[in-house]
């Protein structure tokens, strides 16, 4: 079987840890059959790189011109070049153009590789184009969504309902949380072509039980700063409340452009002691930090799922999140007692951080199951086994209805 993926979210020179998990999926897949990515490389300057001036444009150039494709057994990877309109507020007349000006070029690298399936990560702004490719070359076309629709819905109000019509494009859809399949299923009840599997994550199991602090609780954060809907200001104003409290201290991981807002609501919330922006750090130290933390809060909403939850679990690093969560609800049903507060609550988050903080029967229950829950199910092996065998039954029953869609 020959799969072809594409997805713009996908490790640079300028930031190798964006969309590190698309390369873990793409090379356990292709000890399964043969896999080429093509990863869309936008040149035009991220907002971080303009604020920086003339040195980060410089930087961001520099980077992205040292930027590569690789081939490793029956992985290869490849950048596809090309411009756009800012986005999101161009992104409907960003597609458009897109598919003026690159569909011949992604068509001819398609087409250039003859794939058995056509598989494509995220809905924007790659699927809808990446369809009529694959109607045309009369293959399969699978969508792998890992956005959640409420957050679509607020930012693109006049296109949110053309940008759905791309999921009846597909012949499957993968989502990896029940979750978000609920969120999919009340816009489109007519869709029955999904697939819920599971992302895997990066680090191996933690074997040892682990050890909690007593005195100083150690906290932790992973994510990225792009996005209100991560309420990393929520998380602050709840740290806030618990000053007096709690003795603790704080390490957020991640960059983005809300970084500096989140320090300034630092200064006036008094937490500048306490709180610390680490910014993006690779995954090995990610995992030393995880390793020495008592507890690990994000409380994002809405959320698809978020591949930082395992990770945390799978250290066997209690979590902490919200209602609505698709990754702390999807752990829940798994088993897993997750910590879910009300959604946008200071306040109710900082009494389930408490309350935890203070319950050392539950931290240890939380680390055994989540140890197990994350051995069971989110490995980049077990991800890649259920993704080939939904392919190889996908590919019988196309062939089988004689290449023709529904």
């Amino acid at each position: 079987m020959k799969v072809l993926q594409i997805s713009e979210c996908f490790p640079t020179k300028y930031k190798p840890q964006t969309g590190e998990f698309i390369l873990k999926h793409v090379s356990a897949l292709s000890k399964l059959c043969e896999v080429k990515l093509i990863a869309p490389l936008r040149f035009i300057p991220p907002r971080e790189a303009l604020l920086a001036g003339y040195s980060g444009v410089r930087k961001w150039l520099s980077q992205i011109n040292e930027t590569e494709g690789m081939s490793d057994g029956q992985l290869s990877v490849e950048y596809m070049n090309y411009i756009s309109l800012p986005r999101p507020t161009f992104e409907a007349i960003d597609e458009k153009l897109m598919n003026t000006l690159f569909r011949k070029k992604l068509f001819d690298l398609i087409k250039a590789f003859s794939p058995d399936i056509l598989y494509c990560h995220w809905l924007r702004p790659w699927a809808g184009i990446a369809a009529s490719i694959s109607k045309e070359l009369g293959i399969p076309f699978v969508i792998d969504h890992h956005e959640d629709l409420p957050t679509m819905k607020i930012l693109f109000p006049n296109d949110y309902s053309n940008f759905l019509n791309t999921f009846l494009l597909a012949d499957m859809i993968i989502l990896h949380s029940n979750e978000n399949r609920t969120d999919l299923q009340n816009e489109i009840a007519s869709l029955n072509n999904i697939e819920l599997i599971y992302l895997g994550q990066s680090f191996e199991i933690f074997e040892n039980d682990k050890e909690f602090s007593n005195d100083n609780i150690k906290l932790i954060c992973v994510s990225h700063l792009h996005e209100p809907r991560k309420n990393i200001d929520v998380l602050l104003k709840a740290l806030a409340l618990l000053s007096d409290k709690l003795k603790f201290s704080m390490r957020i991981i991640g960059d983005g452009p809300l970084k500096s807002d989140y320090e300034k609501l630092c200064l006036t919330l008094n937490l500048s002691g306490v709180v610390t922006f680490e910014g993006s750090l690779p995954q090995d130290e990610i995992k030393q930090l995880l390793d020495d933390s008592d507890m690990f809060i994000l409380p994002s909403f809405p959320e698809a799922f978020g591949i930082v939850f395992a990770e945390a679990i799978d250290r066997g690093v209690p979590v902490v999140t919200c209602k609505g969560n698709g990754g702390g609800e999807e752990l829940r049903l798994l088993g897993y007692p997750s910590v879910l507060a009300e959604p946008l609550s200071a306040d109710d988050l900082s009494k389930k951080i408490l309350a935890l903080a203070n319950n050392i029967e539950a931290k240890n229950e939380m680390s055994y199951k989540g140890r197990k829950i994350a051995r069971e199910n989110f490995t980049w092996e077990r991800n890649a086994l259920q993704t080939f065998d939904m392919m190889t039954e996908l590919l019988n029953q196309f062939h089988n209805r004689g290449n023709v869609r529904n």
